[in-house]
């Protein structure tokens, strides 16, 4: 998503509520390997994030697995004891279902790494990634055409992300211009909207990345943002638009566009991924649109 804004960057905000959630996970984690999470060791790694966090946790509780599969075992963890707290988008969920249900068939395995390559991306560029990264026996569109088959069994479910819905009304209410800068193309995204077909009526144009014969270049280049702004009638200068990202490639696309971004990330993201925003946050309920300039939350909507 992009709109254009009047405000500066200030610092982050914190989650209060995320460190008990992360204070269960751990204790649920070290507790099958028969070791203990004490206050000593929490407040010792309180306010770190991503590999960083996960490294220094293994370490400091004594856990005999590695920083990767301790960050595995805590996302699993979450999705089980809190599944209303979503740990990523839906549409990305679905998407890594569909890569690891495909990579098994062939005997492979979908790391994280290959999937920061190719999040964000525009289905062909996806595709490519996708089979070069895993060394599938498949041509880019033999993947696609594999991958759509069981995506569409599965995106007419997909659910907003918590606090989208709130924010974009918001937004709407206060006379603010907003619109969709996808990768998707239009057949996925209408498949994926397809119980919010009147929310995303709200905003004021979509750009299909995978479709749209403008987009010349997907994410990382800065095309589909650049594009989105320009279809605003007051086409607001790069400078005054803010985006909405939980993709590093998208990150990197809004900041060549020259534009703002608030990155909402995987909880896996490593900090390095991370710290190139111009703003990150958890969740997005706990963005504070005051922070860019943009009108409050009414206090009732709070």
């Amino acid at each position: 998503m992009v709109w254009y804004i009047p405000g500066l960057y200030t610092e982050p905000l914190q989650n209060k509520d995320s460190e008990r959630l992360y204070t269960v996970v751990i204790e649920e984690i070290a507790g099958k390997y028969g070791k203990i999470y004490t206050w000593e060791m929490k407040s010792k790694l309180m306010g770190r994030i991503g590999r960083e966090a996960a490294a220094a946790l293994v370490e400091t509780v004594g856990l005999p697995i590695t920083p990767e599969e301790y960050i595995y075992q805590s996302q699993e963890i979450f999705r089980r004891v809190f599944p209303s707290c979503e740990v990523m988008p839906d549409t990305e969920v679905i998407y890594t279902r569909c890569t690891e249900e495909i990579a098994a068939r062939y005997g492979k395995t979908y790391p994280w790494e290959v999937k920061l390559k190719q999040m964000g991306r525009t289905a062909p560029d996806l595709a490519k990634v996708i089979v070069e990264e895993l060394g599938l026996p498949l041509l880019p569109w033999e993947y696609a055409a594999e991958a759509r088959i069981i995506q569409e069994k599965s995106f007419t479910e997909c659910q907003l992300m918590p606090g989208a819905e709130k924010l974009v009304r918001h937004l709407k209410s206060k006379k603010i211009p907003i619109a969709v800068a996808t990768s998707s193309s239009e057949e996925t995204f209408k498949l994926k909207t397809t119980n919010h077909r009147e929310f995303f009526k709200i905003f004021d144009h979509i750009v299909f990345g995978s479709s749209d014969p403008e987009v010349k270049n997907g994410k990382p280049a800065p095309d589909i943002f650049l594009i989105c702004a320009s279809r605003f009638p007051d086409k607001p200068a790069p400078e005054n638009c803010l985006v909405f990202e939980d993709a590093p490639n998208g990150v990197t696309a809004a900041l060549a566009a020259g534009m703002q971004v608030v990155m909402v990330p995987d909880p896996r993201m490593d900090e390095l991924n991370r710290s190139r925003a111009t703003f990150c946050v958890d969740r997005l309920e706990n963005f504070k649109p005051e922070v860019f300039g943009l009108p409050p939350y009414d206090s009732a909507a709070t």
